[in-house]
């Protein structure tokens, strides 16, 4: 891979930067961007978001992890996700020549990659604002970008500034939710149906689009929810045990997605959706976000 200057630009005016000793500076804007641990932060303030119970919880689960409370979180969950046209697609964006940039990666690790969150979490190499990125333009094969669209307030900023930074030919894989529960980690603003989600992507080319978790997924996610609203207690009170029971009674619904996922029609009650695509060779990089 290559160094991290040529990959780092001031998310201001997108001016490459110089390397200090603590960090990076702008000339431009006179701005200077120091190190937290191997990361380096954009970050001027730290976002607000990451107090409320939600996210707390997201930012524990990922520092401090119970092995207890996850494995019992992967054996009672919701989710199941069948079907192969995603990790496809998802293998082809990582796949991609070129390195590859991870919006919102938490702790994952990918090869050839550089993973950017809103926080110093473990593997985190650059800790920014997914609407605006500190990257320089036409830079990557691949951006890989899972559960995070709905976290952010301006989406359409976020997918203007992954057109930006992918080189033409490059590919993108984002995931997601249509019928999903409110999860506010460290917010939630939005939902997308597959018409939304062509729309929303509409400047990139050869898009495909399909179901990641499905229907059957999409109820056992409800119904648990229900149950938790239904008790009239306050978030995070009880939520926990209470879900996780409800979830344990109908987790067994899920499965039934191997079959419906493949119906005509499943999308209309698609839990998660993934879209996949290319910029188009030739184009502009500041042409999605001089309309945004």
């Amino acid at each position: 891979m290559q160094d991290w200057q040529s990959f780092l630009a001031c998310p201001e005016c997108h001016h490459q930067l110089d390397p200090t000793q603590n960090g990076y500076f702008c000339p431009d804007c006179a701005c200077l961007y120091t190190r937290k641990g191997t990361a380096v932060d954009f970050l001027p303030v730290p976002i607000d978001d990451l107090a409320n119970p939600d996210a707390v919880s997201m930012v524990k689960g990922y520092r401090a992890p119970n092995p207890l409370l996850s494995a019992a979180r992967k054996l009672i969950t919701s989710e199941y996700f069948p079907g192969k046209a995603w990790r496809l697609a998802r293998e082809k964006t990582l796949g991609a020549k070129g390195t590859k940039l991870i919006i919102g990666s938490g702790v994952s690790q990918y090869e050839d990659a550089i993973h950017l969150d809103i926080d110093d979490f473990d593997g985190v190499d650059v800790i920014a604002d997914a609407h605006k990125l500190p990257l320089a333009d036409n830079l990557f094969g691949g951006v890989l970008c899972e559960v995070v669209l709905e976290h952010v307030s301006r989406p359409d900023r976020v997918i203007a500034e992954a057109y930006r930074v992918l080189r033409p030919g490059g590919r993108f894989f984002f995931i997601a939710p249509f019928l999903f529960p409110f999860h506010g980690q460290p917010n939630d603003y939005k939902r997308w149906s597959r018409e939304g989600l062509r729309t929303e992507f509409s400047a990139f080319t050869e898009l495909e689009i399909g179901i990641h978790g499905g229907p059957c997924s999409a109820m056992v996610h409800l119904i648990s929810e229900w149950v938790y609203v239904l008790t009239g207690l306050r978030f995070p009170k009880g939520y926990t045990p209470i879900k996780g029971a409800a979830t344990a009674l109908f987790l067994p619904f899920k499965f039934l997605d191997r079959f419906v996922n493949h119906f005509p029609e499943a999308h209309r009650l698609a839990a998660t959706l993934f879209i996949t695509g290319t910029k188009p060779a030739g184009s502009d990089p500041g042409e999605v976000t001089r309309g945004t």
